[in-house]
């Protein structure tokens, strides 16, 4: 596979016996690691070099460039275990959590091993740039890092990639040959190097046969396809089939009902039974990590509820928490500098219209919860991106903002490395110590198959962590009376009427639009609290059984609306549709609120309990949609251009993606019921 880099996407799975397997790194070092040196001399390290990396063919560097690294520090001993004990409700230290001092006190680096490790990575040449409580900064030559950690830096070349029967040439990729270790002194000090995949090398010379996409490649011609129609003008529903309209016959129908006009919070609210007069998150704090902080989030939000009759954000109930550095990184881009531009409508990128997702959802269903926005830096390279949301997300943990993080942010594993596996679970083994849950997107690119770059199924980091849980995607459908009448797999295809009116350009159902990503992690191992209830044939893979997302699902494809700077039609403020994952894990963190207020205490991190209720009425499995007469709308499509005439049909993620009874790779355990909330708090109460 050549090598790609994907800019992140923002996003429209025996109890008392929770083996270390079950978080255990799932690549092993490479073959060969320290060879020269006796094992009981070193210790290794999780291999640094990315997945899609080792997919290339092995040659010696032809340049020497400078690493960026980071090196993490371990801590205390005892962290993942503890973790695991206090997230199973089958141990006798289930729920008892450590405040952040006590975490740091018991488990954290201290100042002393953060010397050590700062002082010997200065003693092998490098130069250290920033040490925090997490981790040493490093500059390095490739030399000095051979020499430290005992390995050889390599490159990895790949072919050519054909677009449109033209070659492109890509970039090749550095690595290892030998993963990297450590002195046997220093092992217990140091968990993981990152930060191999934000050293570029240099793109071979035009006719050269080394490979990875070109970042000025362009694209194909689209293939002929015949003359669509003009386009019709057809009314939104407000609730599903509340209008049907006539089509070319699909699918042995000859109508169909109406795109929505987009659900309101109401309607949300109804439908996953979160009610004025039952839990709504009072006293429970949910945080939001992203990139970027826009200065008219709280305005925005409060006249959008006002704007459809609810309460918005009481005084203190809407708060940010963000480095200085954010008003300059994230300058330009819809940050707190408050620069505008075109990307999207009312002059805010799609980052600041992300924020008001995320805020937006979670204030639907845990209205009466507190939010605290937990902004990151910006970074131009889309890789440094996701390591400013860790240092986001180790700021939630440090200081103990909230009882549960919400995050749409996901990027393709492959381009992660199993020491990238290792730093983030650092954090959310803290957050899990101190009873912090993290409900992160699972993406939105299904099974990520996107030929020529992407050929293999492939799924989102970090949200293919065994210690989140990864919220997918489905359609809802709500009612006129507000409740959910079915809830299908997101996986929208879609394909536009003929100019005659008689058919379509391409077959029913077209082409794969977007989806819930879903399917086995290439970096984790199977965690035990999986284990009873994932299908083994799903979780079978490379070395063994493997993490499989997503965990839960909640609604993705039938957009809600969303209030922000510019988001005013017809004299109602929020009328951008949107969804996405990135509407699934808000709305399930405000669930997960919602059931904190119910129990009375901190739930911490979900999933071995999230697993019990596996079969019961409070999570409803997701059936496949009937691929004869699967459900279909008219209307228009964001995804395939402009017009209100496009067909799309609903209910089928992207191969080998698919539903079935019970756990599967579409939709994980199902989706929460109105129910949910009671259920799960009465469970743990």
């Amino acid at each position: 596979m050549a090598k790609l880099r994907m800019p992140l996407r923002w996003c429209r799975a025996g109890f008392a016996s929770w083996a270390a397997a079950g978080v255990t790194l799932g690549l092993a070092v490479a073959p060969g690691a320290a060879a020269s040196v006796p094992a009981a001399a070193r210790v290794a390290l999780p291999d640094p070099t990315p997945l899609q990396t080792l997919a290339g063919a092995p040659a010696p560097l032809a340049s020497a460039p400078t690493l960026t690294l980071r090196v993490y520090l371990a801590g205390g001993a005892g962290r993942a275990a503890a973790a695991r004990a206090v997230s199973d409700p089958r141990s006798g230290a289930y729920g008892h959590y450590l405040t952040a001092a006590q975490f740091q006190r018991r488990y954290g680096a201290t100042a002393a091993q953060a010397r050590t490790v700062s002082d010997w990575l200065s003693s092998q040449g490098m130069t250290v740039t920033a040490v925090t409580r997490h981790y040493v900064a490093v500059t390095a030559t490739v030399p000095e890092a051979d020499a430290a950690f005992s390995t050889t830096m390599i490159q990895y070349d790949f072919p050519p990639i054909t677009v449109g029967g033209h070659q492109f040439p890509s970039e090749p990729a550095i690595g290892t040959s030998g993963g990297f270790s450590v002195p046997a002194a220093l092992g217990d000090d140091i968990a993981a190097v990152t930060g191999l995949q934000f050293t570029s090398l240099p793109t071979p010379p035009p006719g050269s046969t080394a490979a990875g996409p070109s970042t000025a490649m362009p694209l194909p011609d689209p293939p002929s396809q015949p003359a669509a129609a003009t386009a019709d003008t057809y009314h939104c529903s407000h609730y599903w089939d509340q209008y049907r309209e006539q089509i070319p016959e699909a699918y042995g129908r000859t109508s169909a009902p109406t795109a929505l006009c987009g659900y309101t919070p109401g309607q949300l609210r109804s439908a996953y039974g979160v009610s004025a007069g039952r839990d709504i998150g009072k006293g429970v704090t949910v945080a939001i990590v992203m990139t970027d902080s826009a200065p008219t989030m709280l305005s925005d939000a409060n006249r959008f509820f006002t704007s459809h009759g609810l309460a918005g954000f009481t005084s203190g109930q809407f708060t940010v928490n963000a480095p200085a550095s954010v008003a300059t990184t994230c300058s330009g881009s819809g940050g707190e500098a408050g620069q505008a531009d075109q990307d999207e409508p009312g002059g805010f990128d799609v980052n600041a219209l992300e924020e008001s997702i995320d805020v937006e959802s979670v204030h639907i269903t845990a209205p009466a919860a507190k939010v605290v926005y937990a902004a990151a830096d910006c970074d131009e390279d889309s890789l440094g991106e996701v390591q400013d949301l860790l240092d986001a997300a180790n700021r939630v943990v440090d200081q103990h903002l909230a009882d549960v993080v919400s995050g749409s942010f996901s990027d393709d594993e492959s381009i992660y490395s199993p020491a990238d596996g290792a730093a983030w679970n650092l954090t959310f083994e803290q957050g899990a110590i101190e009873g912090i849950g993290f409900d992160l997107s699972s993406g939105d690119s299904g099974s990520g198959l996107q030929p020529p770059y992407q050929t293999t199924p492939v799924v989102s980091f970090p949200s293919s962590s065994p210690w989140i849980t990864a919220v997918g995607g489905t359609t809802v459908e709500i009612g006129r009376d507000g409740t959910a009448r079915a809830a299908y797999p997101w996986g929208d295809n879609g394909t536009q009427e003929n100019a005659a009116g008689t058919g379509y350009t391409s077959p029913p159902p077209g082409e794969f639009l977007g989806g819930g990503t879903g399917g086995l992690s290439a970096i984790f191992t199977e965690p035990a609290y999986q284990k009873p209830v994932v299908p083994p044939s799903l979780a079978r893979g490379d070395g063994g059984a493997r993490r499989v997302v997503p965990d839960i699902s909640a609604n993705a494809e039938s957009d809600e609306l969303i209030g922000y700077t510019g988001a005013i039609t017809s004299g109602v403020y929020g009328q951008t549709l949107e969804g996405g994952t990135s509407e699934a894990a808000p709305l399930f963190a405000g669930l997960e609120a919602d059931a904190i207020q119910a129990a009375g205490h901190p739930l911490g991190f979900i999933n071995p309990v999230l697993y019990q209720l596996h079969g019961d009425g409070a999570v409803h499995d997701v059936p496949a949609a009937n691929p004869a007469h699967p459900p279909a709308v008219i209307g228009p499509q964001e995804f395939l251009g402009d017009g209100n005439n496009y067909l799309t049909t609903l209910g089928e993620d992207q191969a080998p993606l698919r539903a079935t009874a019970g756990y599967d790779d579409a939709t994980g355990l199902g989706t929460p019921g109105a129910s949910f909330v009671t259920t799960l708090g009465a469970l743990l109460r």
